[in-house]
């Protein structure tokens, strides 16, 4: 806690330029049209933005190619769907010798009744909706992914930037208190206290740069591209995305990845029902030939056709056909629970977005003028021996918190934004990197 209170003497420097000048939290349309200010940062690294990393993502990212592949799979599934039986070629020879041998080559074709090949196309082609769906919702899921870490390390950058100016301030307070001390202004006991809270912020910095790098390699997990690991989140924290109303995103939930996948596992189900049901119908395998039979010598040619019909005595597959009428049940019951929980997850992600987006506003335009004001009434009281040390250590910690939950404020909107995307289904954009971003 001490450590934490004695950062923010940092914060006053910092949130004096940002808070008197900046202007309230704006929404704009996409996160393609964040506004690129000048990210605060420690580092000389090359500034990557969340445009070109989401096109990293794209590019690189293995569950988004192995959904690819998946999808592209799925076309060969149909295409063998399709197959019609291949014939067959029988050949019987009846004796090996002598004036007596009979030679028999016949064709063989199997005839599939009952509409079994157009039912393995229906539950194949469904199957193919199904990939498709689930490569879009890889591709949203993969977005909010990327939006979710990019504005992780933007947080984390904005908190080691505020200990490393928390550092700064601190090493001249305590310079400050071994003067006032020296002088007999103040207790030598004040002086130590100060000396204490530049080492412990020295701490805090350790800490917060510990917390970049751990960012950073999350955001490179995520892109699965390692040149990230080489740059530097560049962008504007305190641009919060809109969002449309509540019930317009509630309708965008019928075509959303999920449902597109619950609502073609439910065709697919019933698509199975039909080729259970074919299967009850007997194929018939259609025979035609020559038959050569050579007797006392002299030979003979014939003609020979025939016709196979399978008895459906035992087997009339109606296991199968009640096995796959109650998985058409349970995939129907799946779909109705797959849109509520959409929903639901939905009205929870909007809440939080709307609930973060309020927080940051208060404290932006409320809470953190206050705190800034009275570090200052207290800083100045302490100069002039109105105030003991411990009275700027209150003020520096209700500083800290308010900026540390302002952040957080920022931190928790930008994450129920890129949910609500994932949720409604919003795509990866179609972007191309841009030149110089990268090492």
């Amino acid at each position: 806690m001490l450590t934490r209170t004695l950062a923010v003497m940092a914060l006053l420097a910092v949130t004096t330029s940002n808070y008197t000048q900046a202007s309230p939290v704006q929404p704009i349309a996409d996160e393609g049209g964040l506004p690129q200010s000048p990210s605060v940062s420690p580092t000389d690294l090359p500034q990557v933005s969340l445009i070109d990393v989401l096109g990293l993502a794209a590019q690189s990212n293995p569950l988004l190619r192995g959904a690819r592949a998946d999808s592209d799979a799925s076309a060969g599934a149909l295409m063998q769907a399709g197959a019609r039986p291949n014939p067959e070629l029988s050949l019987l020879q009846e004796g090996f010798g002598g004036t007596e041998r009979t030679s028999t080559a016949t064709v063989n074709q199997l005839i599939e009744l009952g509409g079994k090949r157009q039912a393995r196309l229906d539950v194949a082609s469904y199957g193919r909706e199904v990939a498709l769906a689930a490569l879009d919702g890889r591709g949203a899921a993969l977005r909010a992914d990327v939006i979710s870490a990019f504005y992780e390390e933007l947080a984390a950058q904005r908190q080691e930037q505020v200990a490393r100016e928390s550092g700064d301030i601190a090493a001249r307070s305590a310079d400050l208190a071994e003067k006032r001390a020296r002088a007999g202004k103040v207790s030598p006991v004040e002086a130590t206290k100060a000396r204490i809270a530049a080492s412990a912020v020295q701490i805090e910095v350790t800490n917060a740069t510990a917390r970049v790098l751990t960012a950073r390699e999350r955001l490179a997990s995520v892109t699965g591209n390692a040149q990230v690991r080489g740059s530097a989140a560049g962008g504007d924290i305190e641009s919060v995305p809109s969002l449309e109303p509540l019930s317009v995103l509630v309708s965008q939930l019928n075509d959303s990845p999920g449902s597109r996948v619950a609502r073609a596992e439910m065709l697919r189900s019933d698509a199975a029902i039909s080729v259970e049901r074919a299967k009850r119908i007997p194929d018939i395998t259609v025979s035609a030939g020559m038959k050569r039979v050579i007797t006392g010598g002299i030979p003979d040619n014939q003609a020979v056709i025939g016709v196979s019909i399978p008895l459906p005595l035992f087997d009339t597959n109606k296991g199968a056909l009640l096995e796959a009428a109650h998985k058409a049940e349970k995939a129907s019951a799946d779909f109705d629970n797959e849109r509520l929980r959409l929903q639901l997850e939905l009205t929870r992600a909007y809440a939080n977005y709307e609930t973060s987006v309020q927080a940051a506003r208060r404290l932006k335009d409320d809470v953190l003028p206050a705190s800034k004001d009275a570090l200052n009434a207290m800083s100045r009281g302490f100069e002039l021996g109105k105030f003991a040390f411990l009275d700027v250590l209150d003020a520096q910690r209700t500083l800290f918190q308010a900026q540390s939950q302002y952040v957080q404020a920022l931190t928790d909107a930008h994450l129920a934004y890129a949910e609500v995307g994932r949720l409604v289904g919003t795509p990866l954009p179609a972007v191309s990197l841009s030149k110089n971003t990268l090492p």
